[in-house]
Formats: C-alpha cells, structure tokens, sequence
C-alpha cells in the first residue's frame, strides 16, 4: 500500500533513499549521500513541512521537495524536485504526490505554485497541466566553450557605466529585481554566487548580473555560469547595459572555459541576443517553467 508521508515525519536516511530511487535513471541523474542532501535542503530553503515522501510498506519509493518564498508580496511554492522510483513509474505514484503537494500548499496558504521541468518529460509536464499547471516560459541552457573574441559584447572603450560588485541581498533591493524567475535563480538561491551592479554617470543603479564561477581542481576556472542579468525597464540604452554586465560577468575574453546560462527565460529577448551576437547558443538541455494560480481557502470550501 502506498502511503504518503511529510518529509518533517521521515529520517534523513529515508529521504536520501527516496531521492536517490526517485532520480536514479532521470534526464539529469543526482545521487546524494545523506550528507550531502541535508546540505542541499538547508542550504537551499527547502520546506521540510511542505514536502512529501511516498513509501510502499516501509520502503521509500518517491518524493517532492518544495520551497516556499514570499514574492512581490505573495507566498510562492516551488517545486524543487519530483522523483519516483523507476519500478513504480507510470503507477499513479507521481499523481499521488502531486496532490498530497498541492494540499499541503492549500493548507498553507499558498497563492503561487511554480515548478521547472524537462522540456523532453512530456509525460510529466501532461500531469502537471492535469493538476492545473500552465507552461508560461521556456528555460534555456546556452552555452558557448573557448575564449571569446574581442568585442564579444560590443563594450565602447570609454563606457558610460561603471560596475560595482554587491551582495546577492542588495540586487534583491534594487526595484527593478526580476523575483519571477526560477527558484534557482532567485536571490535566495544564490548567497554564495557573484553579484555586480551597473550604473551610470549619476550613480543610479541602471542594471545587474548573477552568476557563479567554477573552479576545478587545480584551481582553475573552468566554468563561468549566468544566473541573472537584468537592465532597468523601458532605459533607452537597455542593450548597451546588458553587454557592459555580459563583458564583466564573462571576461577576460582570454581564458578558455565554458560560459553557459542556467534556467534564462527564453522572454528575455533583448539578452539573448546579445549572447547570440557574443556566439552563445543553444545546448542540448531545457526546460519549462510551469505556474499555478492556487485557490483560497474559502473558494475550495465552497
């Protein structure tokens, strides 16, 4: 019988082994030590009580880890995670889920329900939709690997904008903060990442990047990711503030790496092409951004 349980209710040792079956064999496959997850869910918000762990018998075989974050005033949930155990896929377990999710987020008040999935799973994002998600973006994974030629973003020698590295906390003050992105690309998310501010003669702030930069080894970058990168609404030079950020985020031009975006929402038109101009294109992975408006408490009672 299967059963389905909050993950607050479960050891660490049955969730690590119910997200271990649950992804084991999936488009991206991500096996955690137990360590190793306690990590990720703390470091990354996870909500222990919105989380649900499915069990045959006493046998972990599923879950769906979920965040909750407030959101231009309203409390979102984000689906960070849903897996099932390869032997009990295409059995209903992953429906199951979904609705013991979807309650909990009732319970609490959720108005907002988010979640990424991969844009091959057509399978997964069908129940989503049954379950009144809406595919509202597409999420690209662009990539461009060796050194960049000079110029890549058509940065003017003398620019008008200087750039300024912050905190993660203080992009997250600057009105024009995108906050309707996909959870890992969020502020919260991003605590340990790389942060700059660009601004113009006068000092205002006119536009901002999030990214982070990978080292291997030896101490050598060898990867340099873009999480975010914004310019004020409606400025006439939109176009030139985001190619002076891409021009710091990704330099020096020199060094040989991969540079890649993560989850950019395929709407940001104007970025992309700027990274196209600068060589980026598409990978081989990407997903969809799904929303679903949830119902007050009083409208499901009536």
């Amino acid at each position: 019988m299967i059963t389905i349980k909050r993950m607050s209710d479960c050891t660490f040792a049955e969730v690590t082994k119910a997200w271990n079956r649950g992804f084991e064999g999936y488009f991206i496959p991500i096996v955690m030590t137990e360590e190793m997850l306690v990590q990720r869910l703390g470091s990354e918000g996870y909500a222990l009580s919105l989380s649900v762990v499915a069990f045959d018998g006493t046998e972990p075989i599923g879950l769906v880890a979920s965040g909750l974050r407030t959101i231009g005033g309203q409390k979102v949930a984000w689906n960070g995670g849903t897996g099932v155990a390869t032997e009990y896929r295409r059995q209903g377990v992953g429906r199951q889920l979904i609705d013991a999710t979807l309650a909990l987020y009732q319970e609490a008040g959720v108005e907002v329900a988010t979640l990424e999935a991969m844009s091959q799973n057509s399978k997964a994002i069908a129940l989503y939709e049954q379950k009144g998600y809406e595919v509202v973006d597409r999420l690209l994974f662009w990539q461009r690997s060796g050194p960049l030629p000079e110029h890549a973003f058509h940065e003017p020698t003398q620019s008008d904008y200087r750039i300024r590295g912050v905190l993660a906390q203080e992009v997250a003050a600057l009105p024009f903060y995108a906050g309707d992105v996909a959870w890992q690309n969020q502020w919260q998310s991003l605590r340990d990442a790389q942060a700059l501010v660009v601004e113009d003669r006068r000092g205002q702030a006119v536009g901002y990047a999030m990214y982070k930069t990978m080292v291997n080894e030896a101490g050598q970058v060898n990867a340099v990711v873009l999480r975010q990168c914004v310019a004020q609404p409606d400025h006439e030079d939109a176009l030139g503030i985001l190619n002076v950020a891409l021009a710091h985020v990704f330099a020096p031009y020199e060094r040989d790496c991969r540079r890649a975006t993560f989850n950019l929402r395929a709407t940001e038109g104007l970025l992309l092409d700027a990274l196209e101009a600068a060589g980026f294109g598409p990978s081989e992975t990407e997903q969809v951004y799904m929303v679903k408006q949830m119902k007050a408490a009083e409208q499901v009672g009536q």
